[in-house]
């Protein structure tokens, strides 16, 4: 299982999640240079939870995430800090900025995004 590939997304959305806060919303991750080249998963949470994790990009997204893979692995983990990588411009982010503020301090607080392996 390598970060992102099908194995790593079907983990993911199937593995029980606490909530971060109460965020709900369409997240895509983009990624390159990884063992795949450029990857893109879409992330869905409904009141808080990892609901759905799956490769591509998703329509009508709200929220986009784009860092080289290997931080992208580490933030999801638990093993970067996202809010500095955003401020350091290592993470970029766009789209609804209300629900990256809303994400952000329940992820800080989590640790991780509730990620396999």
């Amino acid at each position: 299982m390598s970060f992102l590939d099908d194995e790593f997304l079907a983990a993911w959305a199937e593995a029980g999640h606490e909530p971060l806060g109460n965020v709900s919303g369409t997240v895509v991750m983009k990624t390159a240079g990884g063992p795949d080249g450029k990857v893109a998963a879409s992330l869905i949470f409904e009141a808080g939870v990892l609901t759905s994790a799956s490769a591509g990009t998703a329509r009508g997204a709200d929220l986009t995430l784009e860092a080289p893979w290997q931080l992208a692995a580490d933030v999801v983990r638990g093993d970067a800090d996202p809010a500095r990588h955003y401020m350091a411009g290592d993470l970029k982010v766009s789209g609804d900025m209300a629900l990256w503020l809303e994400l952000l301090p329940a992820w800080r607080a989590a640790g991780a995004l509730g990620s396999p392996g």
